[in-house]
């Protein structure tokens, strides 16, 4: 059992240089004096410094700078970089831990045979072959005491934050908040094998009917909140280019393999898989994406879902205007954001997608939070893991990839499975009932605004002493008349190309409007 008080001295006492550093970088002289230039290569070398501490205090740290290294809307970009080489340097702890646990919760006598070589070593857990009931099996088995720590590391975190704050810039304030929030939520539900395993075979179930997606499945009655056994599935790395061009696959189609299975999870499922790097990615021998580890997973809402089509939609029209609109919508970015600086950053990011801009994510939000100094995006609870689901596997992606083109995958995707169709055909049905009620008042134009142009027409209104007349009232109704003509030809062909029966009852209303318009039109000229 880990004590708080000491732990707290020790902590506090190895990130000691780097807060000072930071005040110094700000005043030489902590408190007063001007900035202090610092080079890119000390930055690396702190960032070194950083990384190796946060491995030696252990899996919470090791945890926090995993999560850190997809932030660079917090961390300088540097930093961001050197912590992203924490996802597979944890080595693992000794057998005699892993035999206590499984004897414990599901006793080491139910394998036939138990390999004391870790597969792989994490920050949390660790992964063992063994033999159980003639199949061959991957158990994952929980850290030792990793409780105990994780929850004492978790009480000094809530210690410091204020004081990280406190030195941070303002525009870091919310989005260190609801990191460190929502940190401590994602790595409880990391610990929790049980969940693990109900949103693997969740997941499994999402994709029954997929030939090219394969999901381990569980062998429940050795299962525990500390041991997940698992179908062992083997497979080539996915980064392993030579092994895979060898067996005969094309890594560019297998990158488009991988983004699919990632629209499917976010759009159609609601029910994704968190955490794609490397060592979680895999192709079997049948030329299945093969997902490991599930213990970083999420959940959308279908309001999230919802607006993720919008931004897919919007991103792969260019809509910069429309993209803004849905950020808002989702609390990344403040309503009174500087719109023209925003452009440019939108701008940035399609490009990034297309494969033509900057191909970093980490070095793309850099470039944002440079542009955007008093409207930094901020990433709500809800969006962390997303975002770092997109930087992970946008650099999958890439290297199996290097042309890459994100927007067209995903408009692909969304043209495949009916999103953009489905998009508009529920717009126009949602605004079929105001449609008829502008063309019943196009007719009859409403109680109140009738009288009014009564009044205008016997000439007894008066704005700032002017008397107006007739031929007001004929060229206000000619425009509305003008508008609403112009508006159902616009919108009868977009229908046109979603579906063609609403296509068809849109002209019909038009050409009706359009005949309407020119008897205006007349009467107008007739009536002078």
């Amino acid at each position: 059992m880990f004590q708080y008080p000491r732990r707290l001295v020790q902590i506090a006492i190895r990130f000691l240089p780097f807060f000072v550093a930071g005040l110094r970088d700000r005043h030489r002289f902590i408190l007063f004096g001007r900035s202090r230039f610092v080079s890119t290569e000390q930055h690396q070398l702190r960032a070194r410094r950083l990384r190796d501490t946060m491995l030696e205090l252990g899996p919470t740290f090791i945890k926090i700078g995993q999560v850190l290294s997809t932030r660079p809307d917090i961390v300088p970009l540097v930093y961001a970089t050197e912590l992203s080489t924490l996802q597979d340097t944890v080595p693992p702890g000794p057998f005699g831990e892993v035999e206590t646990t499984v004897g414990e919760d599901v006793g080491m006598d139910e394998f036939d045979s138990f390999d004391p070589e870790a597969l792989a070593g994490g920050s949390l857990a660790q992964v063992h072959e063994a033999q159980y009931r003639g199949n061959r099996v991957a158990v994952k088995v929980r850290r030792a005491n990793v409780v105990d720590i994780i929850e004492t590391d978790l009480r000094v975190v809530r210690r410091l934050l204020p004081v990280v704050i406190a030195i941070a810039p303002k525009r870091h304030h919310f989005s260190l908040r609801n990191l460190a929030d929502d940190f401590e939520r994602i790595i409880k539900q990391e610990l929790d094998f049980a969940r693990e395993g109900r949103m693997m075979t969740e997941i499994r179930s999402n994709f029954s009917e997929e030939d090219g997606v394969k999901i381990p499945e569980q062998f429940p009655e050795a299962c525990s909140e500390r041991v997940l056994t698992m179908e062992y599935v083997d497979s080539t790395k996915i980064t392993d280019m030579d092994e895979l061009r060898a067996t005969g696959y094309d890594p560019v189609a297998i990158a488009h393999d991988i983004a699919n299975a990632y629209f499917k999870m976010g759009i159609v499922d609601g029910v994704f898989h968190g955490d794609p790097h490397p060592g979680n990615l895999g192709v079997d021998d049948r030329r299945r994406i093969v997902f490991y580890d599930f213990g970083m997973s999420g959940r959308f809402t279908p309001e999230m879902q919802d607006a993720i089509v919008r931004l897919y939609i919007a991103a792969a029209a260019r809509d910069t205007e429309d993209l803004m609109d849905v950020l808002i919508d989702l609390g990344v970015l403040d309503s009174d954001v500087d719109r023209q600086a925003m452009n440019q950053v939108l701008e940035l990011a399609i490009r990034d997608l297309e494969g033509t801009g900057i191909s970093d994510w980490r070095a793309l939000i850099t470039e944002m939070n440079s542009i955007l100094h008093d409207f930094p995006f901020r990433i709500p609870p809800d969006l962390m893991l997303l975002i770092r689901v997109g930087t992970v596997s946008e650099g999958v992606l890439r290297q199996l990839d290097p042309n890459f083109d994100f927007l067209t995958a995903a408009q692909e995707f969304l043209v495949e499975h009916g999103y953009r169709r489905r998009g508009a055909e529920t717009w126009f049905e949602g605004m079929s009932d105001e449609a008829t009620s502008s063309i019943r008042s196009t007719v009859r134009t409403p109680e109140k605004l009738e009288r009014v142009l009564d009044m205008v027409l016997d000439g007894q209104l008066q704005v700032a002493g002017l008397q107006l007349q007739q031929p007001l009232t004929a060229i206000g109704r000619l425009l509305a008349y003008a508008l609403i003509t112009a508006s159902w030809v616009v919108g009868s062909a977009i229908l046109t190309d979603v579906r063609p029966t609403f296509g068809a009852i849109g002209w019909g209303i038009a050409a009706i409007m359009t005949l309407v318009f020119l008897v205006a039109l007349h009467n107008a000229r007739v009536n002078g």
